[in-house]
């Protein structure tokens, strides 16, 4: 019986070590799994590790496949959306429609009971959803106003609780903070709340990401799909010890582990881009998106629907057209053959070659997306489509327009 509890305690012991380091590594970017098995040889004396890094450059320094890319507010917080934060599809549907209702400052515009009743669900679950937001980075994004996007900042910081009383009291009364002047630690609290950010997104766009492409797709008589190996760090498993007591015993087994690990993330990842590629061959040769949702390939790849979130996340291709996230490879279906990508590229080209002397309002634009489509849609999936799109309202575009001529 003893022999049978110990069997079943190692292995659950195997199946922890194995999950806690498959998840992380299947998440990585390429980028950083050089970082990510540097950081494991420093403590595991069986894990040496070779960069293949510097083969990546040519003759002029520069690095080939790595392509300048600007994350877009909507993609840096979706890609959040996921457990531990939200952890079931119910709240991670909610978070989307939020994210949906979320305008370009980083201000929640939406109504919590009209997306209660899209979810099926209760305004106060919207509500506690929201709430969420708090941790989710750029910190303040999802409040409703100024004050509140303080308030989640607040909520972060690691500080005693006299002093977050005071700077609370100081940002629902900021008109009036002189009152608290002579508090002893007014000036203290002014500093904090000076750091504060308003709009939660006023500067998350600053800065280029430079991307490295997972997987080159080549378009000729066939469509191949190529790993980008240049990037994978190349792993040994050294042997230095004769004896072994139980911690060495758990290293050797976390390093071999670790290099299995790694060849499921391609096989996965390979598997998972073959079949994006697959069923959207027509975007790859000048077409639109078709419809295609995550579940549907976790169910075909054999995957967890959250398995398939993690392993698309900061993950791209590199094609004719350009460089894409595979995030960006679903999209929902607006009716049984059309997607919604391709109803946001319509919106774009029409936007893009608007009057700008009279901007298309958006229901201007809905009225058109039903005459192209022969299909009915409401305003608000326009609003929202556009808002996705970041292009700023009619009246917005217009002041812009006229800045520029």
């Amino acid at each position: 019986m003893s022999a049978a509890l110990g069997l079943q305690a190692k292995q659950k012991q195997t199946l922890q070590l194995s999950l806690r380091l498959w998840l992380p590594l299947l998440q990585a970017p390429l980028q950083d799994l050089e970082t990510v098995f540097k950081e494991h040889s420093y403590d595991n004396p069986f894990l040496e590790y070779n960069s293949s890094f510097e083969s990546s450059y040519n003759s002029s320094g520069l690095i080939e496949e790595i392509n300048t890319y600007k994350e877009s507010f909507y993609e840096k917080v979706s890609n959040q959306i996921d457990a531990p934060l939200f952890p079931t599809p119910n709240s991670q549907n909610v978070a989307m429609e939020i994210l949906d209702n979320i305008d370009s400052d980083g201000y929640f515009d939406g109504d919590t009971e009209t997306i209660a009743v899209k979810c099926n669900t209760t305004k106060e679950f919207v509500e506690s959803i929201r709430q969420r937001f708090a941790y989710i980075d750029p910190c303040g994004v999802g409040a409703y106003d100024m004050i509140e996007c303080f308030e989640f900042q607040l909520s972060q910081l690691n500080v005693d609780t006299e002093l977050s009383q005071l700077i609370e009291k100081m940002i629902k009364n900021l008109k009036g903070i002189d009152k608290y002047h002579k508090h002893h630690r007014f000036e203290e609290a002014t500093q904090i709340i000076k750091k504060f950010k308003s709009p939660p997104a006023i500067d998350y766009q600053e800065d280029n990401e430079y991307i490295v492409p997972d997987f080159f797709v080549d378009v000729d008589e066939d469509i191949s799909v190529r790993i980008n190996h240049s990037y994978y760090p190349d792993i040994v498993i050294k042997d230095p010890f004769k004896s072994k007591n139980d911690e060495l015993k758990y290293k050797l087994k976390e390093a071999r582990d670790l290099v299995n690990l790694l060849e499921l993330r391609k096989s996965t990842l390979y598997k998972l881009v073959l079949i994006i590629v697959e069923r959207q061959m027509g975007f790859f040769i000048g077409s639109e998106l078709k419809p295609m949702t995550m579940a549907q390939v976790a169910e075909e790849i054999g995957f967890e629907e959250s398995t398939i979130s993690r392993a698309v996340s900061n993950k791209y291709i590199k094609c004719d057209r350009g460089i894409f996230s595979l995030k960006s490879f679903f999209t929902n279906a607006v009716s049984k053959n059309l997607s919604s990508s391709e109803v946001k590229h319509f919106i774009q080209n029409l936007v893009e070659n608007e009057d700008h002397d009279e901007p298309l309002t958006d229901q201007d634009l809905v009225e058109k997306v039903m005459q192209r489509y022969n299909m009915n849609m409401v305003r608000r999936t326009i609003t929202k489509y556009r808002k996705q799109l970041e292009i700023p309202s009619s009246k917005e575009r217009k002041k812009i327009y006229k800045v520029r001529s």
